[in-house]
């Protein structure tokens, strides 16, 4: 009885041993992704570390909801890796309701934290009875994805059930990450840059009498770090633009208020014309453009009393 039946036994022996502990092993190889960031970044890391991320917390996720046993392989790792992008998109949104900033130290963690509660859930059912989860029918060894179709007699039509229901189930955990980020309070921006007239508001079209006018506005840079910006003034009317100042370049500090002035002369003519100041950041492939506008008009009893020019 020590022959080929003894030896029949060891083999049945191994193959329970692998399919009780493959949810640690996955564990364990998610685990070793830290020691990815000594390789050095590019294609390499990417080919070591892409596989373990995408495919590790969907095979989990499906361990633990016993979709194992009713899947062929490749649909088992079609799946995993539909999962596990949800699992990565959703860690994200669970870092972001808690506040914590989204890193890729932070997203491991938080998969890594996943992928434990996951290997305990995949474990607890593979350690069922045998009885109760139907490892043993008929003499056949137990039903596992890394076998043979033929040889374990996974279900085409309940792997398809189980794939739609997992997309479902994937499509949901999704949808609601994103509606606690939207329904969580966010933390308040970095900084601003704010471009305003200051003073008293004027309303409606400000009269310039002969000696002009003095509108008063500021910049306010809540922003670390310098930054440099061009400052434009110009007038428009009569279907056509005019510069009211010469151009200037400002370098402002982090976090400064800047105050200034805008002389504007008496426009010529009785015609409204619009006055803008524009506020415009150099130094950036796409820059960022602030500007405020005021009505004018010469004042009654102007020279000029008709016409635009």
């Amino acid at each position: 009885m020590s022959g080929p039946r003894g030896r029949l036994g060891q083999e049945i022996r191994l193959r329970y041993r692998w399919s009780y502990a493959w949810p640690w092993y996955l564990l364990a190889a998610f685990a070793a992704l830290a020691f990815t960031a000594v390789v050095p970044g590019g294609p390499a890391r990417a080919t070591l570390a892409v596989p373990v991320l995408l495919g590790v917390p969907g095979a989990l996720t499906l361990g633990a909801a016993q979709a194992r046993r009713s899947v062929d392989a490749v649909a088992f790792c079609a799946l995993a890796v539909v999962l596990g992008g949800l699992w990565l998109a959703f860690a994200t949104l669970i870092l972001t309701v808690f506040r914590v900033p989204v890193s890729g130290v932070s997203a491991y963690v938080c998969l890594l934290l996943v992928c434990c509660l996951l290997a305990a859930g995949a474990s607890q059912q593979l350690r069922r009875p045998a009885a109760d989860e139907g490892l043993i029918q008929g003499g056949r060894e137990p039903a596992d994805v890394l076998g043979v179709p033929d040889e374990t007699g996974a279900s085409p039509k309940r792997g398809a059930w189980y794939a739609a229901g997992g997309a479902l189930a994937g499509a949901a955990l999704l949808g609601g990450g994103a509606l606690a980020y939207v329904s969580a309070p966010h933390p308040a921006p970095a900084g601003y840059t704010w471009l305003a007239w200051s003073g008293a508001k004027a309303t409606g079209v400000i009269a310039v009498g002969a000696g002009g006018i003095a509108l008063p506005f500021e910049i306010t840079h809540e922003e670390p770090g310098t930054t440099e910006y061009r400052l434009t003034a110009s007038w428009t009317g009569g279907g056509k633009a005019h510069a009211l100042a010469p151009p200037r370049t400002l370098r402002v500090a982090g976090d400064k208020t800047v105050a200034a002035t805008l002389s504007i002369p008496q426009p010529p003519g009785a015609c409204a014309y619009r006055v803008v100041v524009t506020l415009t950041e150099l130094g950036t492939a796409r820059p960022h453009s602030w500007s405020i506008n005021a009505g004018v008009r010469a004042s009654l009893g102007a020279s000029e009393t008709a016409g635009c020019r």
